[in-house]
C-alpha cells in the first residue's frame, strides 16, 4: 500500500512541478498560496477527487473551457514575465506587449486594442502608482480600473 501512495504523489509531483502550478479544482479553490509544498497538495487533492478534470468539463471549480489555466492566471504570468516593457509601453500608450495584454482582456480588433491602449495610458499612475508595484498589484489595479469602463468592456466583450 507504501509503495501504490508513494507511486501516486511522485507521479502527482512530477505533474505539479511541469505545470508550474495545480491548475483549477478544488485542491486550487482552497489552497491558493503559490508555494511548491501546497501547489503540490492542492494538485494532489485535485487528482484524488477527480475535480480537476470534473471542473473543466463542466466549468466549475474554477476552471475555464480553455484549459488548465484559468484566463487570470495567465495575465497574471504575462505581466509578471513582461513587467517593466509592459509598464513602459502602458505609459507610451502603445506596444506589442500592451496590444497583447488587450487581447488577453477581450480586445480583439484594431478598434478596442486603441481604446484599451489609451485606457491603459490614462490610468497609468493608478495601474502602476510606484515604481515599485508588483506585477499581482499591477494586475489588481488594472482590473479595479477595468470595472469602471463599461464602454471599453462593450467594446472588448461586444457585451
Amino acid at each position: 500500500m507504501k509503495k501504490i501512495i508513494v507511486s501516486l504523489l511522485m507521479l502527482a509531483g512530477s505533474q505539479a512541478f511541469a505545470a508550474g502550478d495545480a491548475g483549477c479544482g478544488l485542491g486550487s479553490m482552497i489552497i491558493q498560496k503559490n508555494s511548491k509544498g501546497l501547489q503540490l497538495l492542492a494538485m494532489t487533492t485535485n487528482s484524488f477527487l477527480f475535480t480537476q478534470p470534473l471542473g473543466i468539463t463542466s466549468g466549475t471549480s474554477g476552471c475555464s473551457s480553455r484549459g488548465l489555466v484559468m484566463a487570470d492566471k495567465e495575465v497574471q504570468y504575462f505581466v509578471e514575465v513582461n513587467q517593466e516593457e509592459l509598464s513602459r509601453e502602458m505609459a507610451q500608450g502603445h506596444g506589442e506587449k500592451l496590444a497583447t495584454l488587450a487581447q488577453m482582456k477581450g480586445c480583439q480588433n484594431e478598434t478596442s486594442q486603441k481604446a484599451f491602449s489609451s485606457f491603459a495610458q490614462n490610468s497609468y499612475s493608478r495601474i502602476l502608482p510606484a515604481a515599485n508595484t508588483s506585477a499581482a498589484d499591477m494586475v489588481q489595479n488594472l482590473n479595479s480600473e477595468l470595472a469602471g469602463q463599461k464602454e471599453l468592456a462593450q467594446l472588448c466583450h461586444g457585451s
